[in-house]
């Protein structure tokens, strides 16, 4: 709770599509959630409307939830901890595919800050790194932060259970730190410090 107190959300509270959204969450569910799902083929493709409920909106919506819930369950139960042996989260490739990228959840608790919350330097199971990355393409995002392979080396040596499965050569480049973290070890402390 501490650490939390000190992320600046000023960009986010100053960004009026954010608070567009934040502000009419209610309605714009109803509308894009539930209503168009299952309006939309039950006018144009003459579905039952009933059906078009049921399968559009009530399954869709419960199996979405469940691959989010995923995250914050299966993946602090069954999986490796490469990065903290310490700790529940684990790293799950099931978790990962099912939720677009989120199940590498180990590597996301020991390295918050990092964007692509995963070591992997690809998409196969990230698939939420990949959109980040084209939205950096695009200027959409920006800013975006890294953890540098000698910090997860370190982290993973001292801490983590022998499964770091990664070659040095999948994992990231141009690492910059997201904020600062008095938890953190002498040698990352330097390292970050060179960096910027």
């Amino acid at each position: 709770m501490e650490k939390r107190k000190i992320i600046d959300m000023s960009d986010l509270e100053n960004d009026s599509v954010v608070m567009f959204q934040h502000k009419y969450y209610i309605p714009l569910f109803t509308l894009f959630s539930i209503a168009l799902p299952v309006l939309v083929p039950w006018y144009y493709w003459n579905e039952n409307l009933w059906l078009s409920f049921w399968i559009n909106f009530n399954m869709r919506f419960t199996s979405t939830l469940n691959a989010a819930f995923f995250v914050n369950s299966v993946a602090h139960m069954w999986g490796k901890k490469p990065y903290d042996k310490n700790i529940s989260p684990v790293e799950s490739p099931l978790v990962s595919f099912l939720a677009l990228g989120e199940g590498w959840h180990n590597y996301h608790h020991v390295f918050p800050w990092d964007y692509k919350t995963g070591e992997f330097g690809n998409y196969k199971l990230n698939v939420t790194t990949a959109f980040i990355d084209l939205c950096a393409k695009i200027g959409w995002a920006t800013g975006r932060k890294y953890v540098s392979t000698d910090m997860i080396k370190r982290r993973a040596a001292k801490c983590g259970d022998g499964s770091r499965f990664l070659s040095d050569e999948f994992a990231h480049k141009d690492q910059v730190w997201g904020y600062g973290d008095r938890d953190l070890q002498k040698e990352d402390a330097i390292e970050l410090a060179k960096m910027q």
